[in-house]
């Protein structure tokens, strides 16, 4: 039977590179943001959900979800992100285990969510890794790839559990404040341990 390991971490702390590392490695990686972005289509029912939720005004001239402005206020508003969370939830949901059923053979199935405990996705897996870098240089890193204030990365960071509390839940940390060397080694050793 297939062992899901959740894969997950504080925005900008370098998830994104360690599913890279195992993608390159054969391992099938069902990608949580990725099916968002699926299920937020015009016409598809996780857009209706969210405009129920939120109104038509969250929506630009193409009837699209207007990533930016909608993002804006959800990551200020810690009542809107619950709302967001609660329309949305249940179409993600749906969407992995449809990915899931076809990859039933692999011997690992690792399902990227950067907000896997804060959605209760951590119900759903085997295991947990976190990847973690020191909070400065995290706030760096998210600066400077979302172009964003100091305040408005704090935000965003700070609409996430804290990275120490998702550590303390983990079965395995990865630490990502060093070069990518450092990180994807640490990605081979803890695949070496699994595949054993």
């Amino acid at each position: 039977m297939v062992k899901i390991i959740g894969l997950t971490g504080g925005i900008a702390t370098g998830k994104s590179a360690v599913s890279n590392f195992l993608k390159q490695s054969g391992i099938y990686v069902i990608d949580a943001d990725q099916i968002t972005h699926q299920v937020e289509q015009p016409g598809q029912k996780g857009l209706q959900a969210i405009v129920s939720e939120f109104g038509n005004q969250i929506l630009d001239a193409n009837g699209e979800l207007n990533r930016q402005d909608f993002a804006a206020k959800v990551f200020a508003n810690k009542l809107s992100m619950k709302k967001l969370v609660r329309a949305i939830n249940p179409f993600i949901r749906d969407e992995f285990f449809n990915q899931l059923k076809k990859h039933q053979t692999e011997n690992l199935v690792v399902f990227d969510a950067p907000t896997l405990f804060e959605n209760g996705f951590n119900d759903i897996v085997d295991e947990i890794i976190v990847v973690y870098c020191d909070p400065v240089v995290q706030m760096a890193r998210l600066i400077k790839r979302n172009h964003l204030t100091v305040s408005d990365a704090s935000k965003r960071i700070n609409s996430q559990w804290p990275i120490q509390v998702k550590c303390q839940l983990a079965d395995f940390i990865i630490y990502n404040s060093r070069n990518l060397q450092n990180t994807e080694g640490q990605v081979k050793d803890w695949l070496k341990e699994e595949l054993n």
